[in-house]
């Protein structure tokens, strides 16, 4: 009987919260100031506006520290840029250029979610490494590939800023898996945090 009460509860609990959130929907227009990831006002319209972003993502090979700066269409939440990041990931010292895009949805909302995509170069920097197999430190020289990193997750939007929580996952030459005969670009998953202004 209690499981029974417990349920019943929770069933109403969430038929009264989806009640509410609709009547608020409802009484909000599109053209309401709410927040958004183009941190406008409501009265800006759908001007095209700058953006950018700084964030750190941990990896399980490594951590990398990364900004992108474009512009974003508010009429479609879609952003446009170019993304930078250095990456240091077991004892290998990266950096890479992309072009990136973002689409955000909802149009507007305190939270809003996005899927990305990365596509650029891998410039893999000069250097001393441990070799685990040899036990000895090899000099790494210059190498650089072609990566593609497609992104999931969310923004948080305050007044002036948007926090900015996500995973991506890194495709590259870089990191190869070798299965079954035959070598892979071997996924890098990151977990990131940071700021859109």
């Amino acid at each position: 009987m209690k499981r029974f009460v417990l349920i019943l509860s929770f069933f109403i609990a969430a038929c009264f919260l989806m009640s509410g959130q609709t009547v608020s929907a409802a009484e909000i227009s599109e053209d309401d100031a709410r927040p958004s990831i183009a941190h406008d006002t409501g009265t800006e319209g759908d001007k095209v506006k700058y953006a950018g972003n700084a964030a750190v993502y941990v990896n399980y090979i490594g951590i990398a520290f990364s900004t992108t700066h474009g512009v974003i269409f508010p009429s479609c939440n879609i952003y446009v840029g170019g993304s930078a990041e250095y990456s240091y990931n077991w004892g290998y010292n990266y950096t890479d250029f992309a072009a990136e895009g973002r689409w955000f949805y909802p149009r507007r909302g305190k939270v809003q979610g996005y899927i990305g995509l990365e596509a650029g170069v891998s410039v893999q920097l000069p250097g001393i490494v441990f070799d685990s197999a040899s036990g000895d430190n090899v000099y790494n020289t210059w190498r650089t590939c072609f990566f593609v990193r497609p992104a999931l997750g969310m923004a948080v939007n305050f007044r002036k800023v948007s926090l900015d929580i996500g995973f991506k996952c890194g495709f590259s030459p870089h990191v190869m898996l070798y299965k079954g005969g035959n070598y892979y670009w071997h996924p890098i998953p990151a977990f990131g945090i940071g700021l859109w202004f």
